[in-house]
């Protein structure tokens, strides 16, 4: 039986420690090579042994061990990181594993490209069990992110499964449907709505080739508000609280006056800033399915009310800060409301259809709709949303649904088994009402991130990172983005590559003596 050479490494150093009265003929016997062979393996372990942890890689546990090490290294920092094969390099000779491993950067890029083919294989793999025989209800968000050409991204929303992530030549409807289209089939998904922000070729896909309602951006809208309205506010109070400090260190006669002057515009401008801020406050707390204040259902009908008394004060502000600019932005929102009514629509239909389906009880379907998805949806917001202000609001919006739900008939008459599979379900359905594609921009940065590090991305390594963030990224709750969408389980990604990749690269010695190299005249 041939015998590799990290076999007869560690069998040699096993008869040496069972028997260290054994000659080298008689260890050649037992292994069943030359005399010489013994002794070449025997120089070459005592060279390895310069440091006091050396032995422990000559055995099976370290030889094991120090496999996951390398390829994890390789895959968290490497793959995931984008640290480069030169800083790798440098890791494991601080480690002292030159004398073990081969760890040059070129052979480290060797085994990060082994890595990268047995990711793909996985996922090949595993997409066969991807396959249900319902369609699965999704809701999507489609964006671009720029490196030179386009990366195109599509992302579901609610569990953060990318469905495509690859560079194009441009970012048509064409160009945006050859990939969307590559896996997007109605017999497995029903797409429910998509968010974008609003480009011509987005809207059309969602229309024309998803077959669904188009919904704005609301992060992307109220960031036009930023970029005029707040914007020229934070100059102008920049502007003011310079020219107040001048004014202070001034003695002229007029100094004084002019410094009221300033003060009292200061203090027009405090109130404009504040009056902006819960004006933006109040039109992203109006986008959602039930109302902050009474918890009571929101269908978008009413939006139109809900919305205009604090665009009214957006608008008058915007005649004194940035005219043009926040016009625009004033314009763009009165025209989407309509669609941002139709993603609450969509939303409630969407609901609506999954109760039908799971419950045929009246007061059942009562105490899900007007107790427990409200206390579930502000639950869900409160743990999602980092403004203070925001935040305070919807945890008391959570609060007061909580206690409704604690009081109420239903809910003392149902068993605690059964109130969990309830919850259950309202946490996955409350994760599908999506209002912004802050995910696909999260991903996007991302990508900038490693793009930078790593000077571009090739075909392979892009394919490889979408499946990376599919299959082994986990939330807090421990699970992937596939196993979200799909409802299943899947192998560990490490645990199901790291079988399959082969033995670790042994290293070159030379025994030549480097030369430095001079300068020549």
């Amino acid at each position: 039986m041939k015998i590799n050479i990290r076999e007869r490494c560690q069998k040699v150093s096993q008869c040496f420690k069972e028997a260290v009265d054994l000659s080298r003929r008689d260890i050649a016997k037992i292994l069943g090579i030359s005399k010489s062979s013994v002794q070449r393996h025997l120089t070459s372990q005592f060279r390895r042994q310069k440091y006091p942890e050396s032995y422990f890689w000559e055995t099976a546990e370290g030889q094991e061990w120090l496999r996951l090490l390398v390829f994890g290294v390789i895959y968290c920092f490497g793959i995931k990181g984008g640290i480069g094969a030169g800083s790798l390099s440098i890791f494991f000779h601080l480690l002292h594993l030159e004398q073990h491993i081969g760890c040059s950067p070129n052979a480290i890029r060797t085994i990060e490209v082994q890595l990268k083919t047995k990711i793909i294989d996985y996922e090949q793999e595993q997409s066969k069990a991807c396959h249900g025989s319902a369609p699965i209800s999704i809701c999507v968000g489609a964006d671009e992110t720029f490196f030179g050409l386009p990366i195109l991204v599509a992302i579901e929303l609610a569990s953060g499964f990318i469905f495509s992530e690859v560079e194009c030549e441009n970012r048509t409807y064409e160009t945006w449907w050859k990939q969307v289209g590559s896996w997007f089939a109605p017999e497995q998904w029903n797409c429910r709505f998509m968010v974008s922000d609003g480009a011509k070729a987005l809207v059309k896909l969602a229309l024309s080739g998803l077959n669904c309602p188009t919904v704005p951006d609301v992060f992307h809208m109220l960031q036009d508000f930023s970029k005029s309205i707040g914007g020229t506010i934070s100059l102008q109070q920049a502007r003011l609280q310079k020219e107040s400090v001048a004014l202070m260190v001034k003695t002229s006669p007029g100094s004084k006056t002019q410094l009221l002057a300033v003060q009292a515009q200061q203090l027009q401008v405090e109130t404009d800033h504040q009056d902006y801020h819960a004006s933006l406050h109040a039109l992203s707390q109006s986008i959602h399915p039930f109302h902050i204040k009474t918890g009571e259902s929101q269908m978008g009908m009413e939006l139109q009310a809900q919305l205009q008394p604090h665009l009214s004060i957006l608008e008058r502000l915007s005649q004194t800060y940035s005219p043009t600019k926040s016009q625009a932005a004033l314009d763009r929102w009165k025209r989407q409301i309509p669609c941002l009514s139709g993603v609450l629509h969509a939303w409630w239909q969407w609901v609506l259809q999954a109760l039908c389906a799971h419950n045929q009880d009246p007061e059942i379907y009562n105490w899900v709709l007007n107790c427990l998805l409200p206390w579930v949806y502000w639950h869900q917001q409160t743990q999602k949303t980092r403004q203070p202000q925001l935040k305070q609001n919807y945890e008391q919006a959570a609060k007061s649904a909580r206690e409704r739900f604690l009081a109420d008939d239903c809910t003392q008459n149902l068993t605690s088994s059964e109130q969990q599979q309830w919850i259950d379900w309202a946490i996955w359905m409350c994760a599908k009402f999506q209002r912004t594609s802050s995910a696909v921009e999260g991903r996007n940065g991302y990508l900038s991130g490693l793009h930078h590090s790593g000077r571009g991305f090739t075909e392979q390594t892009l394919k490889v990172l979408t499946i990376v963030h599919n299959f082994d990224i986990k939330r807090d709750d421990g699970t992937t983005a596939a196993q979200r969408l799909f409802e299943q389980p899947f192998p560990d990604l490490f645990e199901w590559v790291v079988p399959r990749m082969g033995e670790l690269p042994r290293p070159r010695r030379t025994f030549k003596t480097p030369k430095s190299k001079k300068p020549t005249p």
